[in-house]
């Protein structure tokens, strides 16, 4: 069976589809699986195990030069690879018009999105004949197994049990440093991700120094901390300074990460890239919502637990605050105490 998977958007939604893949594997072991990603995606999905073969395509490039030569002759390229091969069935799993496009020119009898309700741009609705609408309230990992679940007609329970990325020899050989580092230190390693494209999903300098310090009594652990951007950097740079054992990695690939995660005893991390690609293996995480809602994105599963921020301006919302990009307090999450986080951690920790 061939299968097509059309999800475009950021690497943290990208990840949260590595479940469906895992579903679509266990249903049918033998299935081949293409993916059409946004170029940034493509290193990413190309470390799937699961995925034979990666579709990229450059839709921001395009619009910058979208009446010139060159930006036709890429799109026409695209459309000849992506025809290349007709597919069984087409997953949408984005829901909007670019995704739709896609689905739109891909060769297969069934193509398969979300129903009207969920579909995030409605002109979506036109590319696929196969909609589905997910129950409210559930996780957006369940949303994706539920396009799935339904068009096979196969609801029987499934357990992602994670996603073991491929490396290259250059990647093994800087995770074999790495690891050769951490274990230097007897301590209980712990990695602290506490970046986050949006300020209002981060906890502020005094809540997470408090908590950091608050485990470091308890615990005596030592803390990793990874990053992404340079601002991010210089920050790990500083809360490392604070603490008596502590790591700050360079800046790795993202195949690289998953496996460092996988070797420690608990991933910190706010709503972020970082926890969603924690999600991926089989080590316990402790994350922190504001703005946007813990039941819609935390990883699942027993192993992860997530503290939840109250607004204290009664904003209520089904997935992202609609204030998140422009509140001015980020209240929800920066007044947050290091005391209440830790009471919550404990619950995972021995």
């Amino acid at each position: 069976m061939n299968i097509l998977i059309v999800k475009t958007s950021s690497l943290g939604d990208i990840v949260h589809t590595f479940p469906t893949i895992g579903l679509i594997k266990t249903l049918f072991p033998n299935s081949s699986i293409d993916w059409v990603v946004e170029k940034p995606s493509l290193d990413l999905v190309k470390a799937h195990p699961d995925i034979d073969q990666v579709i990229a395509i450059d839709t921001k490039c395009w619009r910058k030069k979208w009446i010139s030569r060159s930006a036709a002759k890429e799109m026409g390229n695209f459309k000849r690879q992506l025809q290349k091969k007709k597919y069984d069935v087409v997953f949408d799993l984005q829901g909007n018009v670019k995704s739709g496009l896609i689905t739109w020119f891909a060769k297969s009898p069934d193509k398969v999105g979300f129903a009207r309700g969920r579909v995030s741009e409605w002109p979506n609705l036109l590319a696929t004949n196969r909609r589905y609408l997910p129950p409210k309230g559930g996780n957006i990992r369940d949303e994706y197994l539920h396009l799935v679940h339904s068009y096979f007609r196969d609801f029987r329970p499934y357990t992602y049990s994670g996603t073991v990325l491929k490396l290259t020899d250059l990647e093994k050989s800087q995770l074999k440093t790495i690891e050769n580092r951490v274990k230097e230190s007897k301590k209980m390693p712990i990695m602290v991700c506490s970046g986050s494209n949006w300020k209002n999903k981060q906890l502020s300098d005094e809540g997470l120094q408090s908590f950091l310090k608050l485990l470091e009594d308890r615990y005596d652990c030592q803390f990793i901390f990874v990053w992404g951007t340079e601002k991010e950097k210089i920050y790990a740079d500083s809360l490392a300074r604070q603490f008596k054992t502590s790591i700050v990695l360079d800046k790795l690939l993202l195949p690289v990460l998953q496996h460092v995660m996988q070797q420690v005893k608990l991933v910190i991390a706010m709503d972020s890239l970082a926890l969603h690609l924690a999600a991926t293996t089989q080590t316990a995480t402790f994350s922190i919502f504001g703005a946007s809602l813990a039941t819609k994105y935390k990883p699942m599963g027993k192993n992860h637990i997530a503290f939840q921020g109250n607004c204290p301006y009664g904003e209520v919302f089904n997935a992202r605050c609609p204030k998140l990009r422009h509140c001015n307090t980020g209240a929800c999450i920066r007044f947050l105490s290091g005391q209440a986080i830790f009471d919550e951690v404990k619950h995972i920790l021995p």
